[in-house]
């Protein structure tokens, strides 16, 4: 019997969440980037105070959970369908 794997399922949601760091960080910081290229680069902690707020967190923090609780679910209803599958095929043969 197929258990749930919750490691696969932590690494998963911690490589998504990241990747929406990267992407908050971006979208975040835009302008303060094309002033970059320009050779007017602000503070690193400029950034980091116009990029990350609490809004931003909470909404990184609710999507990390919506990420976790798919994948779990997804891999439970594999894991039975598998079961209905065996059970099937363990009908047939007897």
């Amino acid at each position: 019997m197929e258990k749930v794997n919750y490691q696969k399922i932590i690494i998963s949601t911690f490589l998504k969440v990241l990747l929406m760091i990267v992407i908050i960080f971006i979208l975040n910081s835009w302008p303060n980037i094309k002033q970059s290229f320009n050779g007017n680069v602000p503070p690193f902690n400029y950034w980091l105070d116009h990029s990350f707020k609490i809004s931003n967190i909470i909404l990184i923090l609710g999507f990390g959970g919506y990420f976790y609780y798919k994948d779990l679910t997804a891999q439970k209803e594999a894991i039975e369908k598998a079961k209905k599958i065996n059970e099937k095929r363990d009908n047939i043969e007897v």
